[in-house]
């Protein structure tokens, strides 16, 4: 093996992580960099669909995954302006199609990290942090980067692939010139956590989307650094007030107070504010080098699809250089890989992740109740039940994939 011959991986996030974890246990040498010094346990993604825990099966990860996290075989739309469930679904009715006939709530920096152990224990996998792709070329025998460290000075790193996994912001997209159609919300996110238990206070479930037409919300338990138990609330900054009155804890309180009033004042343990957007990439792919994860497509995170949704571009991206790194005709396989995963983050990702926001936020009255009549109906219709779990679940997503030529 010469310094060449492995696979280049920007961005050590949980694509990036088990994309490389894929490609390691496949006897193939990655060298991955991340622009930061740790993983961030900041605020992020927080659930694994079904789908996705039985993929990662065999990379060992779902054992440690499922000792750490929270099982969530039920999630609930709810009506805040009645106070009523619309529609609670089970993934355990599916549990025909289903290894795991739940969602797991686990913070996304801990998923990484379960990847990671295991790749450092893999000879062959390397892990440069605090290295900032700055710049790369490609020709038809390999993929030349070049990275920044702490002190200013630059490295040259060449491998016969590479992977973009370096979220929206992607370097590796923009390098490669590389069209990033879409649009940004006009409202902001943010994520506020709390140690009050919803589930004892009010019967929330483990995930919740609550409607309403100006104040929606949303509500989801995570285990916390301990197993404590966290629950986290997603609301909406609509207007133009600075970043530090929304992150304030009277702005906080109030939504509180507005979405789930309980017992206000609550305790808040963290918060989180940041733009969203929803964008897929023109093309995944172009010469030796594709994109995967937030690096292809953005999306907001109502439904958990955007961890879950680039973990599979990873894992199948994994098995298409898996087989050209043995018997070439990378060009066939990487334009595969475009069809089968671009198409899903516009029918799959874009649409579902959009329609519930959309439900959410209906302020139009009849529309209103003409949406959560549909939710509540497809719940009680066991058809509509079944198909609504499977596009839930990514696992239809995942299936229509995988037929494609």
């Amino acid at each position: 093996m010469t310094d060449s011959d492995c696979v280049l991986i920007a961005g050590a996030g949980p694509v990036g992580m088990t994309t490389a974890l894929a490609l390691s246990k496949a006897g193939i040498p990655v060298k991955m960099f991340d622009a930061l010094a740790e993983i961030p346990a900041d605020h992020r993604a927080s659930t694994l669909h079904p789908s996705t825990l039985m993929l990662v099966e065999e990379l060992d990860m779902t054992p440690e995954l499922l000792r750490q996290g929270i099982e969530s075989p039920l999630f609930q739309w709810r009506d805040r302006t009645t106070d009523r469930i619309v529609a609670e679904f089970d993934y355990r009715d599916i549990s025909d199609v289903l290894t795991y006939p739940y969602a797991l709530q686990l913070e996304q920096h801990k998923t990484i990290e379960i990847a990671r152990d295991i790749a450092l224990s893999i000879d062959g996998f390397e892990l440069y942090r605090e290295r900032e792709l700055t710049d790369l070329i490609q020709n038809d025998d390999g993929v030349e980067i070049t990275v920044q460290a702490p002190d200013g000075s630059r490295e040259t790193h060449r491998g016969r692939f590479l992977i973009g996994a370096d979220g929206g912001r992607s370097v590796v997209r923009k390098s490669l010139d590389i069209d990033f159609p879409g649009f940004t919300w006009p409202e902001r996110f943010i994520i506020v956590s709390t140690y009050y238990d919803f589930e004892e206070a009010a019967g929330y479930r483990y995930r919740n989307y609550v409607a309403h037409p100006e104040q929606w919300c949303a509500m989801i338990k995570v285990p916390g650094e301990h197993s404590e138990g966290i629950w986290r609330a997603l609301f909406p900054a609509f207007g133009d007030a600075p970043d530090e009155h929304v992150l304030s804890d009277e702005w906080i309180q109030a939504r509180f107070a507005e979405c789930y009033p309980y017992d206000p004042p609550y305790d808040l343990v963290h918060r989180n504010l940041y733009s969203v957007h929803q964008r897929v990439a023109a093309s995944f792919a172009k010469g030796r080098v594709a994109l995967a994860g937030d690096a292809a497509h953005v999306n907001n995170p109502l439904g958990g699809m955007g961890m879950n949704s680039g973990i599979h571009d990873g894992l199948n991206l994994a098995k298409k250089l898996e087989e050209a790194w043995h018997g070439g005709g990378h060009e066939a396989l990487l334009a595969r890989y475009d069809r089968q995963r671009r198409p899903m983050a516009e029918k799959y990702v874009q649409a579902q992740s959009i329609a519930n926001k959309r439900t959410l936020q209906e302020n139009d009255p009849e529309a209103r109740e003409r949406r959560l009549k549909e939710l509540a109906d497809t719940r009680n219709d066991k058809v509509l039940n079944r198909a609504y779990l499977l596009r839930a679940s990514l696992v239809q997503m995942v299936q229509e994939a995988d037929a494609i030529e």
